[in-house]
């Protein structure tokens, strides 16, 4: 009896050991694959997917394969809440890459932060981490609206530009980048002649942009996401207006060419490097990922990737990375994601700290312009 109870503790114990190493990592996805912004979300939850496919196929993380757990928020906030708190109490997931737009990763950071668990966001708003010592655990991955906007302006000094005018959504992604030009527009030399707003869901501009016209301005910028973009060039452009037109870098996406058609040839829009990895010097760090990440996705998903599957492959590989160095556990996996230095990903060298929780580098901004239908590097 003895021996035989010895032996099955053995059997028991291996049997055990292996169901562990089998076990999934599980990290939690808050990605609107339907609904106004799904056009964010879905190439976003083709990017992790992409991401934990390629992590898995090496081996997993220390013998274990990674899961994305998705639940689709429909960019609705208060589904973003309940989901949130769904994959947080009940999915066991150790950390979130967090919503593509940011009016939902507002809405979920209190659940998150008393959570104690780190999301990355994939919203483009910098009040989504500010300020860091309050906003703990949450972390982002896309280009910033200050960072953007750096070198935008640069390029309209450039040009000699004196007076803006800016049209913006009224969403939270469009009235934090109101608030950042109106503090930084002046340390760039320029003044903002004129400010006009317009709701989700207008479907002609042109009354604002009338008034922005009798303004004058030298250079024209519409801040915004979604649909609104492509209808604001087209009323731009069929008032005639002539000045410089900038676009947010939510503009990057292959919905909005499609949706403003020829009037968007010669807009400037501040970008990652995705869709110019060809022009790229060979010396630039981020070109082999790039083209590795360009390549991949195009052959898994038959269409080349939009910017927002680079945000969301990013978080995944950044918190897959932290989990490689820590293991599943949550707070180590918070302050390894804080740790990480010069971590090179599709939308940017990322270099966190306790009092950066942006991540993303200047120099992995650049401008692009359009031609012919199709993005290509402004100079």
């Amino acid at each position: 009896m003895t021996i035989k109870y010895a032996l099955a503790s053995l059997l028991f114990a291996a049997a055990m050991a292996t169901a562990q190493a089998q076990e999934t990592i599980k990290i939690g996805g808050l990605l609107e694959t339907s609904g106004p912004l799904a056009s964010l979300g879905q190439p976003g939850l083709d990017g992790a997917m992409l991401a934990v496919e390629q992590i898995n196929a090496k081996g997993g993380i220390a013998g274990r394969k990674l899961e994305l757990v998705n639940l689709n928020t429909e960019g609705d906030n208060t589904k973003s809440v309940t989901a949130a708190k769904r994959l947080l109490e009940q999915s066991d997931v150790v950390g979130l890459v967090g919503p593509m737009n940011s009016g939902s990763s507002y809405a979920i950071i209190d659940t998150v932060q008393r959570a104690s668990t780190a999301m990355i966001s994939n919203g483009g708003s910098r009040g989504i981490v500010l300020p860091p010592q309050d906003k703990k655990w949450i972390f982002l991955s896309p280009l910033t609206d200050v960072l953007v906007q750096s070198v935008m302006m640069a390029d309209m000094k450039q040009r000699g530009v004196k007076n803006v005018a800016l049209l913006h959504a009224d969403s939270p992604f469009g009235t934090s980048g109101r608030d950042q030009l109106e503090k930084n527009a002046a340390s760039f030399g320029m003044t903002i002649v004129a400010q006009q707003a317009y709701g989700n869901d207008d479907k002609d501009m042109t009354p604002q942009l009338t008034k922005i016209r009798s303004a004058n301005p030298d250079a024209v910028i519409v801040w915004a996401t979604g649909p609104g973009q492509a209808i604001a060039v087209k009323n731009y452009r069929q008032l005639g207006l002539t000045a410089p037109l900038y676009l947010s870098h939510a503009a990057n996406d292959f919905n909005f060419l499609r949706l403003a058609g020829g009037a968007a040839d010669d807009i400037l829009i501040p970008s990652s490097k995705i869709y110019v990895t060809d022009s790229l010097k060979d010396g630039d760090p981020q070109k082999a990922v790039l083209s590795s990440f360009v390549r991949d996705y195009q052959a898994k998903y038959g269409k080349p990737p939009a910017t927002f599957a680079g945000n969301a492959y990013d978080a995944v590989n950044m918190i897959a990375e932290a989990i490689r160095k820590v293991g599943p556990d949550r707070t180590k996996i918070r302050d390894a994601i804080e740790g990480l230095k010069d971590y090179v990903g599709v939308t940017a060298v990322y270099s966190y700290g306790a009092d950066d929780h942006f991540g993303a580098k200047a120099d992995s901004v650049v401008l692009l312009t359009v031609k012919d239908g199709k993005f290509a590097l402004a100079h």
